[in-house]
C-alpha cells in the first residue's frame, strides 16, 4: 500500500457552501493520492441571475486566500472545484483563474469546466445535453460550452433558491434530470455543479442509458489526477475514470 500522498497530493479550492465533492472525491482517489481542502466565502443565494453572479464573482475574489493557505501544505496540484465560478465569465476564463492559482500557488491547476469539456473531447464528444441544479444559469453554461467548440442541443435544471439545498438533492433526483435530458441526438450528458451528488448513480445510471455522462466531480477528479500523471483506471464511478 503506498504511503500517504507519495502519489500525490491535490489541493481542493471549494465554494464554502459545498458539501459534495470532498467526500465524492475522497472515494474516487486510488491509494497515495490525497485530497486537501480550502474553502471560498461565498453567498449562497442563487434566486436570481444576479445573485448567481455575485456568489461566482465573491468565489473567485476570494480564491486567492484559499491558494495561499494550500500552499503552506505544498501540494502538488490544485484544483477549482466551483464549475459556475470557472464558466460565468464565458471561455477563456476558466483558464484565466486556473492560471492565476497555479500562479499564486506554484503548482498547476485545473478549473471544473475546463475539466469537463477535456473529458467531452477525449471522447469526441461534438452534441450534449446539459443537466444543473441552478436553470437559472444554464443559458451560461451553454454559451461557454459551444464557445468551447461543443454543441448544446438540450437544457434541464432544478430552480433552486440557495446554494446549500444543491448538495441536499437525492440520487433520485440526480437519475430524473439525466433521464429528461437524455435526447437521441445528445452524444453525452454533462451534469454541473460539484455540489450535486452524482457519484452513487453514475455507475448504474451510465449503463441503464448507453451513453456517456460526464459529472462535475468526477471530470475534476479525472482531470486532477491527469495533471499529476497518474492514469490510473479507477472502476465504478462512470466511464471517464474506468477508461480515459
Amino acid at each position: 500500500m503506498p504511503e500517504l500522498g507519495s502519489r500525490g497530493r491535490i489541493g481542493l479550492i471549494l465554494p464554502s457552501v459545498n458539501t459534495v465533492a470532498e467526500p465524492e472525491m475522497n472515494r474516487m482517489r486510488p491509494a497515495g493520492v490525497t485530497v486537501h481542502v480550502a474553502r471560498v466565502l461565498i453567498p449562497a443565494d442563487i434566486s436570481t441571475l444576479e445573485a448567481f453572479i455575485r456568489m461566482c464573482e465573491a468565489g473567485c475574489q476570494n480564491a486567492e486566500k484559499a491558494v495561499r493557505e494550500l500552499a503552506t501544505a505544498k501540494v502538488d496540484a490544485y484544483a477549482f472545484a466551483f464549475t459556475a465560478g470557472s464558466f460565468f465569465r464565458g471561455a477563456g476564463w476558466d483558464e484565466e483563474i486556473s492560471g492565476r492559482i497555479a500562479t499564486a500557488g506554484g503548482a498547476p491547476c485545473v478549473a471544473t469546466s475546463t475539466a469537463a469539456v477535456e473529458a467531452l473531447k477525449a471522447y469526441g464528444v461534438r452534441k450534449i445535453a446539459i443537466v444543473s441544479p441552478y436553470a437559472i444559469a444554464n443559458d451560461l453554461l451553454k454559451k461557454f460550452v459551444e464557445e468551447k467548440g461543443i454543441e448544446v442541443i438540450r437544457m434541464e435544471g432544478l430552480k433552486l433558491s440557495s446554494a446549500q439545498e444543491e448538495g441536499r438533492q437525492t440520487s433520485a433526483t440526480f437519475r430524473n434530470l439525466v433521464q429528461r435530458a437524455d435526447v437521441a441526438e445528445a452524444e453525452a450528458i454533462l451534469v454541473a455543479c460539484t455540489n450535486f451528488p452524482t457519484l452513487a448513480a453514475l455507475e448504474d445510471l451510465e449503463k441503464s442509458l448507453g451513453k456517456l455522462i460526464i459529472t462535475a466531480n468526477q471530470a475534476t477528479f479525472w482531470a486532477a489526477l491527469r495533471r499529476l500523471g497518474i492514469v490510473d483506471k479507477i472502476a465504478g464511478f462512470g466511464r471517464l475514470l474506468r477508461e480515459n
